[in-house]
């Protein structure tokens, strides 16, 4: 067979087997603890922030989103030494995938974190083919580091600059879930982590 007709034949099985996956919605979380039983204080008595970190804006967008929804700071992790994180009773932390492990900047702030009352992490991915699984064990990477308080993990599309897969994500339906997550993390925070000077004003 024409090496050039052979070439062509393997393209095309690729790019319709494989890409059409790319145009779709993979937004996929999971929480670790079902929904208190105490009705849960409120926003208002939720100390929390998102510390992410972004090569291409990916993680930004979906940080920010949560954050919205938290109404809490979102804050790139090279400034989150001007923070307290003890002072957090939820801490949510977002990387972009990199083979198969969050970025070193995440890695080295999870590793300093010392005192947590309660976690949640996030990923972008745009590999194609194995970017969902590399997804779930750069999760589970972030999570050994946060000392079992984490209460769910949320993964989902961005545009990858290289491979050129997943186009316009994360989009608005991305986002949808994103808040979702966020929404249901503020239903999971246990009551007991909330600082006792919120509880005193409930």
């Amino acid at each position: 067979m024409d090496r050039k007709l052979f070439f062509l034949i393997i393209m095309a099985f690729f790019i319709s087997t494989f890409f059409p996956g790319c145009t779709t919605h993979n937004a996929v979380m999971t929480f670790q603890k079902e929904t208190g039983q105490m009705a849960h204080p409120g926003i208002d008595y939720l100390k929390a922030i998102v510390v992410y970190d972004s090569w291409s804006g990916n993680t930004e967008l979906i940080a920010d989103e949560i954050a919205r929804v938290l109404h809490c700071p979102s804050v790139k992790v090279d400034n989150a030494e001007e923070y307290t994180m003890a002072e957090y009773n939820l801490i949510v932390v977002g990387s972009p995938v990199h083979g198969g492990m969050p970025t070193d900047e995440i890695e080295n702030f999870l590793s300093s974190l010392e005192t947590i009352h309660a976690s949640a992490v996030f990923v972008t991915y745009g590999a194609p083919l194995f970017g969902s699984f590399t997804a779930n064990r750069c999760l589970d990477s972030m999570e050994e580091k946060l000392q079992g308080t984490s209460l769910g993990r949320f993964k989902c599309n961005g545009f990858h600059k290289i491979f050129l897969t997943y186009p316009r994500h994360p989009d608005k339906e991305d986002k949808s879930e994103a808040a979702l997550f966020a929404a249901g993390l503020m239903e999971r925070v246990p009551y007991d982590n909330l600082p006792e000077k919120q509880l005193l004003q409930q």
